[in-house]
Order: structure tokens, then C-alpha cells, then sequence
């Protein structure tokens, strides 16, 4: 499976953050959102968490697509349109394994989130459920919004993963924006690191 290019935010220690509790299974806007309703009711907080399943409403996430690529350590190279539809219909062409979830915030995405689940490629079995993608903008991902945005991503992609009857939920962290402010918030929800990301300069 494709590592993830991720960066989420921690609410700036709020206290929200620390009272997650690893374990929690039931979210209201989870089970809404990857189950027979394909949009959450906006919260008081005037988010709003959309399931993508039709390819032209990926067009919704494009203005965040080209924002995550100019943060990350590839904003170097030039972005590719035709790479990113493709990457658009990889994401929506199961939707019996895979998910995609973009949050309006008056009226625009300010985070998203792609995900798959299959068996490991070496076993018959063991179910996992990997992110490909999860961002929050960089306009929002220091303030107490961006930490319920981050955290509402995760609450509902692991409910989506329990769903497909995964034994794990796999994150992994490669854009190189802020990685210690991603760890820090996944350790918070139950995460454990098992490995990491290597990578020398060839030319």
C-alpha cells in the first residue's frame, strides 16, 4: 500500500485532544459519514465532512490538493494535473475498500482524507486499513479548529476501518510538514510507531 502524505494538527494542546480516548468506537458523525449517509450534519462548529463518491466532486479538494503539494517536501517539483485525476479516480473506484472525505468550512475544504483497506500482500489475511492521504490546511491547523478537523478525520477513518473488518489502521507520515506535531497527535489517540521514513539525496 502507498505511504501517506500527512499533516494534521494537534489543537495546540487543548484539552479536547487529551481526552480522546484511544478505544472510543461510537462517533455520531463517523457513522453518518461512511455509512448509508454520504454527508455529515454540520456541527455546531460549521464543519461539514463529506464522503466523495462521484469523480467531478473531487474537484472540491483541488485548491487544497495544490496547498498540501507547495507545503510539503516535493513542493519543488511541479504539480501534475493528470496525476492528481488519476489519483482522484484511484480513490473512488472501490468504494466497496476504499474512501474519500473531504470537511467544507463556509463553504470551503479546509481538510481531506483518502483511505483503502486489503489484506497484507504476503498473507492470506490480516486485514489492514492504511491512510493515503490525510491534510488540514495550514490556515487552520494551529487553532482549535484544525485540531477538531484533525481529530474528527482520524475518529471517523478508524470507524471506517472497524467497518471493513480490519485487524490494524495504518498511518504513515512522509510530507515532511511539521512531523512532530503529527506525532504528537497520533501518540495522543493510541498510535504506536514501528518503524520510519528513510530517504538520501541522490542528485
Amino acid at each position: 500500500m502507498r505511504d501517506c502524505l500527512m499533516a494534521v494538527a494537534d489543537g495546540g494542546g487543548s484539552s479536547e485532544v487529551a481526552e480522546i480516548s484511544p478505544v472510543e468506537a461510537k462517533v455520531s458523525d463517523a457513522t453518518e459519514v461512511v455509512g448509508a449517509e454520504r454527508v455529515a450534519q454540520p456541527a455546531r462548529d460549521g464543519l461539514k465532512i463529506i464522503r466523495a463518491t462521484q469523480i467531478e466532486e473531487m474537484a472540491a479538494i483541488k485548491d487544497i490538493a495544490h496547498e498540501f503539494h507547495a507545503e510539503s517536501r516535493y513542493g519543488h517539483l511541479p504539480f501534475s494535473e493528470e496525476k492528481f485525476a488519476r489519483f482522484c479516480s484511484s480513490a473512488l473506484a472501490r468504494p466497496e475498500d476504499t474512501v474519500a472525505l473531504y470537511v467544507q468550512y463556509d463553504g470551503k475544504a479546509v481538510g481531506v482524507l483518502t483511505a483503502g483497506a486489503g489484506d497484507y500482500y504476503l498473507t492470506d489475511g490480516g486485514r489492514m486499513a492504511t491512510v493515503y492521504v490525510m491534510y488540514v490546511s495550514a490556515s487552520i491547523r494551529e487553532t482549535l479548529l484544525g485540531g477538531k478537523i484533525g481529530m474528527r478525520l482520524i475518529r471517523i477513518v478508524s470507524e471506517w476501518a472497524r467497518s471493513q473488518r480490519a485487524e490494524e489502521l495504518h498511518i504513515h507520515s512522509t510530507s515532511g510538514i511539521d512531523p512532530e506535531r503529527t506525532d504528537k497527535l497520533l501518540r495522543r489517540l493510541g498510535f504506536k510507531a514501528f518503524g520510519g521514513n528513510y530517504a538520501v539525496q541522490l542528485r
